[in-house]
């Protein structure tokens, strides 16, 4: 099962609830990355560095983001899970962010089904505390410069954009017969 292509994120449901696939779990020094062509996980080391993942982070599936990858995500949650865990979640914003001169986007997520984050509507919901790990965390251990944080409409925005982009590819793979 390829974890970004097969996993369906469709209307009417869609973008107001999403699945997430968790790449990297919160408190990890490393960092895993799954590889949508040869459908496996692989491992980079982020730092040396006393700092972990500020939360679980990983990849929207049936989304293509600026830098042509799948869409990013952080997810908020109580629990500990693992690389390859998928999680229904509802979006509450996003971190604009920029990598190497590109647009590196993440949604901010809270699984619908865990009672410890259900507070968390919108961007100002979240503690202040998260926001200054997440400012600390992303331009000091993935070189990464953060352009700031923006609100549920903004992140539903960006999904939308995405899976058509998304769509976008698959129709023209289609077309012209590439998968």
């Amino acid at each position: 099962m390829n974890l970004w292509k097969d996993i369906k994120n469709l209307p009417p449901s869609a973008p107001n609830m999403l699945y997430a696939v968790i790449e990297t779990p919160r408190g990890s020094k490393n960092r895993y990355v799954y590889d949508t062509s040869s459908e496996t996980f692989g491992f980079r080391v982020v730092s040396y560095s006393s700092s972990n993942y500020p939360a679980d982070c990983g990849i929207i599936p049936q989304t293509l983001g600026n830098d042509g990858n799948p869409l990013n995500i952080m997810v908020l949650i109580d629990q500990h899970t693992f690389s390859g865990c998928v999680i229904k979640i509802k979006p509450i914003g996003i971190l604009k962010m920029k990598n190497r001169n590109k647009s590196d986007d993440k949604i901010i997520g809270v699984p619908l089904d865990d009672p410890h984050t259900r507070k968390y509507k919108d961007i100002q919901d979240l503690p202040l505390s998260f926001i200054n790990e997440v400012t600390h965390f992303f331009p000091e251990e993935l070189s990464t410069e953060i352009l700031g944080f923006d609100n549920k409409k903004e992140a539903m925005r960006i999904i939308k954009g995405s899976m058509n982009r998304y769509n976008e590819m698959i129709s023209l793979r289609t077309l012209f017969l590439l998968d």
